[in-house]
């Protein structure tokens, strides 16, 4: 017996019952544990379910359809979304078969998005988190490197104060030396003086020097010639003594004649005795005068000696006269550098005293911008600080994030797609 389509009987009444239980199951569920797509899809599923409850009747082809259709709707409640709905043969229930593939279709997109999304999440948590550790350690040593910073330029600044200290003295030292400098330049004009008067010592000596060495040679000349003369001196007495001795010869043959001719030669024999005494008085005055000529030579020779030993005194000392009136060009010189040199050093201390007062302007201002760099540093300490902290926040906002979408992900990873 057929039963009409619209009419109710105790099977419909059953699936009434069934479905609206489930209704209030999943909607519990839904409260309970937050499966929002799975609670959907039941509410949706059940819904369509109980309208072709109520609309269809006892026809078997339609159970049978309904039965394979409540099949498929267990396995989509079971997280089954890997098929889809047979369109084919599903008959009066097609459209409502269309629907639910496209509420299948439609889930497995939403979950493979989710799926993705989510993967997308954790990979950006944990640059994030990454970079925040990297960020945190960053701003870690940046505080260290500001504490050291403000350590610095604590340092610097105490530096600078004892740089202008030392500025101070230097310029006390400065005024010493430029003190100094005046005494250092009237003793300096005194040596040039005192040099002057040795260069014109040193003129007049060497002027003397050679008169001296002239007159020596004008000695020596004359000495040359006087030992000259002794010699030609000697060459006539050799010749008076030759001639003495010839004489002395005659007289004695004389005499030797004169005594031959007895009384006669008598007188001649007197003539020839005094002859004879003459060349003997004539040979002792020649070697007298040899003798005399002999010294004479002698002392020639020593005083020729001595004149040598003068002339090289003399080139020697005109030598030394020279290597003097030298030293003291080059002492002259010598000043008129240390002259030059010392006009240098007043112009420098000049200098100095004139740079004194604007290195202690920038000692000074390096101070003041060491006390800006203190202030500077300080805050910026302060705001590493709390950049770290909000950075820990992040950090730990990206760790709580990437553990719930976790979690969610577990907990999606059942359903099938």
């Amino acid at each position: 017996m057929k039963k009409g389509i619209g009419r109710f009987t105790p099977l419909s009444f059953a699936y009434i019952i069934v479905f609206v239980i489930i209704i209030l199951t999943s909607t519990y569920i839904y409260f309970r544990s937050g499966r929002i797509i799975q609670s959907v899809a039941i509410v949706i599923l059940c819904s369509v379910l109980i309208t072709i409850t109520i609309k269809v009747g006892t026809d078997k082809t339609f159970k049978n359809i309904l039965e394979s259709l409540n099949r498929d709707i267990e396995k989509v409640c079971k997280g089954d979304f890997s098929y889809m709905v047979d369109t084919e043969n599903a008959g009066i229930v097609k459209e409502i078969s269309v629907c639910i593939n496209s509420i299948i279709s439609e889930m497995r997109s939403i979950l493979n998005n989710f799926f993705s999304i989510s993967n997308l999440i954790v990979e950006s948590t944990t640059k994030v988190h990454t970079a925040s550790e990297l960020a945190s350690t960053a701003m870690g040593e940046i505080k260290q490197t500001v504490e050291q910073i403000e350590k610095g330029v604590g340092i610097q600044a105490n530096d600078a104060q004892q740089g202008v200290s030392a500025v101070e003295k230097l310029s006390e030292q400065i005024s010493l030396v430029y003190n100094s400098y005046n005494s250092i330049t009237d003793d300096t004009k005194k040596i040039k003086d005192l040099n002057n008067i040795g260069l014109q010592s040193v003129k007049v000596l060497r002027a003397k020097s050679k008169e001296n060495y002239d007159t020596a040679e004008k000695i020596f000349s004359v000495i040359e010639k006087l030992t000259n003369s002794t010699k030609d001196i000697g060459s006539l007495v050799e010749s008076i003594e030759s001639i003495a001795e010839q004489t002395n010869l005659l007289a004695l043959n004389a005499a030797i004649e004169a005594a031959r001719a007895g009384e006669a030669g008598k007188g001649f024999a007197v003539v020839a005795e005094e002859v004879r005494k003459l060349a003997d008085q004539s040979r002792k005055s020649t070697e007298e005068i040899n003798m005399l000529m002999k010294s004479i030579q002698e002392e020639s020779l020593m005083a020729i000696e001595a004149m040598e030993i003068m002339k090289k005194v003399s080139a020697d000392q005109n030598a030394a006269v020279n290597k003097t009136d030298s030293s003291f060009n080059d002492i002259a010189n010598a000043i008129n550098s240390i002259i030059l040199k010392i006009n240098d050093v007043n112009q420098s201390i000049t200098k100095m005293q004139n740079d004194k007062t604007e290195v202690i302007n920038v000692i000074e201002s390096i101070s003041a911008i060491s006390g800006e760099t203190v202030a500077f540093s300080k805050e910026l300490a302060v705001s590493s600080e709390h950049q770290l902290e909000h950075i820990n926040d992040m950090n730990e906002s990206a760790v709580k994030l990437s553990d719930l979408v976790k979690e969610l992900d577990s907990k999606l990873r059942k359903y099938k797609v």
